[in-house]
């Protein structure tokens, strides 16, 4: 009986032990997620540092007897192609469709904003993604794949590009009065996809950043508001912490800047506002 007692207990205190042992917390796993959705990525535009040539465009498409300059083509549709060169787009080829976003910054919400854009290259709208599907004497066919917005005759075709969409590790908020850190790359929000002049989290946002500026996708960057000096007397002002309001990731890079999207807010943030590489 004291031989069975004894085996008894040992069998319980092993058990008790590895019941434990699963009980105890482990430690979490960092959670890394896409800083886009495909929509968000391939809908985003981008300031591109020379003009795209125009080699070739849209004239129309199909149902559209009367060329209508009022016709707009969706997901699904058809579209007709040109050329200026002599290259003709081979069956198969996809193509990004893109027009130049020529009204989009026409209202400005920082002093110096236009300026800082046109710096940095031109404006262009992601409009859709479209594949040759006939090549005829008259010019190519082609079916829309996917859009961010209607085509109109006139739009641009440029060979298609993947673009890739980085993760991120979600993590705590940074610490909000930071100082900053002069060694590191600096740059400035010139403005969103959208013009908006406050946002949030899930804006896409275009930085003055470029190849030879530490931008590269997956890069991250805290963002940050400089403050108006604080008013102390008479014709007295006296400088203010800078504080850190919230984070991007970069999307994609061109020669002068680069797309990036808000993965996390404090609070609003604005148009004009600063980044540093994390």
């Amino acid at each position: 009986m004291r031989r069975l007692a004894f085996t008894l207990a040992a069998v319980f205190l092993t058990v008790s032990a590895v019941t434990f042992q699963a009980q105890e917390p482990q430690p979490a796993t960092p959670l890394s997620i896409p800083a886009a959705s495909r929509s968000q990525a391939y809908c985003t535009g981008f300031i591109s540092g020379t003009p795209i040539p125009r080699d070739l465009f849209v004239i129309g498409g199909g149902d559209d007897d009367f060329h209508s300059v009022a016709r707009q083509f969706v997901q699904g549709e058809s579209v007709f192609i040109s050329k200026n060169g002599s290259e003709d787009p081979a069956i198969g080829a996809e193509y990004d469709v893109v027009r130049p976003a020529n009204k989009l910054f026409e209202t400005a919400h920082y002093s110096g904003q236009g300026a800082d854009i046109r710096r940095l290259g031109r404006p262009y709208e992601d409009v859709a993604e479209v594949r040759v599907t006939h090549v005829t004497p008259q010019g190519a066919v082609a079916k829309v794949t996917f859009s961010c917005a209607a085509i109109v005759p006139g739009d641009v075709l440029v060979p298609f590009q993947p673009r890739v969409i980085p993760e991120y590790t979600v993590s705590a908020p940074l610490d909000h009065f930071a100082p900053l850190d002069e060694s590191k790359h600096h740059g400035r929000i010139v403005g969103t996809h959208n013009n908006f002049g406050f946002f949030g989290r899930q804006t896409a946002v275009y930085l003055d950043l470029g190849d030879a500026d530490g931008a590269q996708p997956g890069k991250r960057f805290r963002i940050y508001k400089i403050l108006p000096p604080a008013v102390t007397g008479v014709a007295e002002r006296r400088p203010t912490p800078p504080e850190t309001i919230g984070e991007v990731v970069v999307l994609s890079v061109h020669s002068r800047s680069s797309v990036a999207m808000v993965v996390a807010s404090y609070r609003e943030i604005a148009a004009g506002d600063y980044v540093e590489e994390e």
